[in-house]
């Protein structure tokens, strides 16, 4: 991948371009990103002795690694080893007893995080990267900077050299030409497993490519399903009245997927891991209205109330373009989604 990185950018927007040609599904700008998502998650996990123990997971692992959605995901979801920044053991939040006491360890963790980040993880990587891609203006101009949006300060923006234009494809003016890393250490890492990320451009035209793919650190998909399954059950109790978060909609896509595509086999063969998402959630990500003690087996909502689906449809809708082939009808996906939702509850 750094042989293409190097490049001058209209010989990579040539190449995008081609690769887009030949896919016929993939508009150029997503050929350009998703290929540097992918030098970019390289980069992350070559860096020596890796900061704390990362581990990627989300929505991109399922259509990088997994290769079960067929849906372009442009944020990278890591997480931190919280043991690795001194809160494992005796110090870990879980074990921290009242809820006062929890949220003071939480409150702790993620300051180490947002230090770990700061202090020393993103200055390795832009020397990394400074390393690959030479100083800007060398490949075409880049950067790396914490995003102004969030207030966490746990969000790293890599902003890529971009070689694809409006004159190449109308769609650029609406896709970030920055690669997005999502932070945190509130996230559990296991199960994980090894994995290997490969950009759409090198599976479409090998050739130009001596060094195709990366290897990474993953969360299981088994575990992702029951972390979106959970999710869903939070939306589920979402407050009438509540702004309801944009871009939501890839969750229930995203689950319908897993199952369809045979990892909802293999985590309805582990529902105590179920179990232990939901127990997590409910002392990392704590919420009264989600209610996460019902979702186990016999009380987990996967299926939104009728009065959110219009929202969702709407979402749905500006999704489409980040779909790859088919776009299956959001009535389908609920359908997949409610049968799935009585097999769980049937097993209680």
């Amino acid at each position: 991948m750094d042989k293409i990185a190097r490049l001058p950018a209209h010989d990579r927007a040539e190449l995008f371009r081609a690769a887009a040609l030949q896919r016929g599904t993939i508009l150029p700008t997503l050929i350009e990103k998703d290929f540097w998502v992918c030098w970019t998650l390289k980069r992350v996990f070559a860096l020596e002795n890796p900061s704390a123990g990362l581990i990627f997971k989300g929505g991109t692992s399922l259509s990088k690694v997994y290769q079960v959605t067929d849906r372009f995901s442009e944020d990278v979801d890591l997480t931190f080893d919280r043991g690795a920044l001194g809160y494992g053991g005796d110090n870990d939040p879980a074990k921290a007893g009242s809820g006062k006491k929890t949220g003071k360890k939480l409150d702790e963790l993620s300051a180490a995080c947002r230090k770990m980040i700061s202090h020393e993880f993103m200055p390795r990587l832009e020397k990394a990267f400074a390393a690959a891609l030479g100083s800007p203006p060398a490949t075409g101009n880049w950067q790396i900077a914490l995003a102004a949006d969030d207030p966490d300060l746990q969000t790293i923006l890599f902003r890529y050299p971009v070689g694809i234009t409006e004159n190449d494809d109308p769609a650029a003016r609406y896709l970030r030409p920055a690669v997005r890393l999502e932070f945190g250490a509130r996230g559990e890492q296991w199960p994980a497993e090894d994995g290997t990320v490969t950009p759409y451009a090198a599976e479409i035209i090998p050739k130009p490519f001596t060094e195709p793919s990366c290897r990474v650190k993953v969360l299981a998909a088994q575990r992702t399903f029951w972390e979106k399954a959970t999710i869903l059950h939070a939306y589920y109790y979402w407050p009438e009245g509540k702004d309801f978060p944009q871009r939501q909609s890839r969750h229930y896509f995203d689950l319908a997927k897993l199952h369809e595509k045979g990892i909802g086999a293999k985590a309805l063969a582990d529902l105590e891991l179920l179990k232990s998402v939901a127990r997590h959630k409910s002392i990392f990500f704590r919420s009264a209205a989600a209610q996460y003690d019902k979702a186990v087996p016999g009380s987990l909502n996967l299926v939104p109330p009728a009065t959110r689906r219009k929202e969702l449809a709407d979402d749905y809708a500006k999704m489409r373009e980040m779909i790859f082939g088919d776009v299956p009808p959001l009535d389908h996906i609920f359908d997949v989604l409610a049968a799935l939702e009585r097999t769980i509850n049937a097993k209680q």
